[in-house]
């Protein structure tokens, strides 16, 4: 039996909350968005390396922020559906409670983590600084928005997977073939 708060199989449970499914689609959507983005800027700048003509240095810069941006836009959605970088090695060891206590646990960590450095983006977004980009000449403040939203995203998905979640999705085994029918002979 599965349980339907766990993520299983890489499908989204139909009985999450509507607001993190749609929360989820849009963290997609601005993440699919980010990295076509960076794929036109990048073929932008290969092929003006080619042409009789000045480059747009402003397209290197432009591809370079949407990378850091496309990482911590994703970042919620990553760690809502524990597909982020973890340590499984807790997970083939530990059993039951232990296992409960170390998700919460890790999860609560992850949850500080993120809010923390959310806190720190909101000073630096917030806070008065007269520098720009050097060749968008965009505010600083400016570029810190997007990681100050995806940090308190993955904040709050850390802490809602510590509350809502029984523990961390089972790992997928690959299928093996069963062990009574015979290989078929190599010709």
């Amino acid at each position: 039996m599965t349980d339907p708060l766990r993520n299983n199989g890489g499908e989204p449970p139909h009985s999450r909350p509507a607001t993190i499914r749609w929360l989820e689609a849009l963290e997609l959507l601005v993440g699919g968005l980010l990295l076509l983005m960076i794929f036109v800027l990048m073929l932008v700048q290969a092929s003006q390396r080619h042409l009789p003509m000045d480059g747009w240095v402003w397209v290197g810069e432009l591809a370079r922020f949407g990378l850091v941006w496309l990482a911590f836009s994703l970042a919620g959605y990553l760690v809502g559906r524990d597909d982020h970088i973890t340590l499984k090695l807790v997970d083939f060891v530990a059993k039951g409670w232990v296992m409960r206590a170390v998700w919460i646990l890790a999860n609560l960590v992850v949850a500080a983590t993120c809010a923390f450095f959310a806190f720190g983006a909101a000073d630096q977004v917030f806070g008065p600084s007269p520098q720009t980009t050097p060749v968008l000449e965009i505010p600083l403040t400016w570029t810190y928005v997007i990681p100050m939203v995806g940090l308190a995203l993955a904040a709050l998905r850390a802490l809602l997977n510590a509350v809502l979640l029984p523990g961390p999705p089972e790992p997928e085994v690959p299928p093996t073939a069963p062990a009574d029918t015979p290989e078929e002979p190599t010709r």
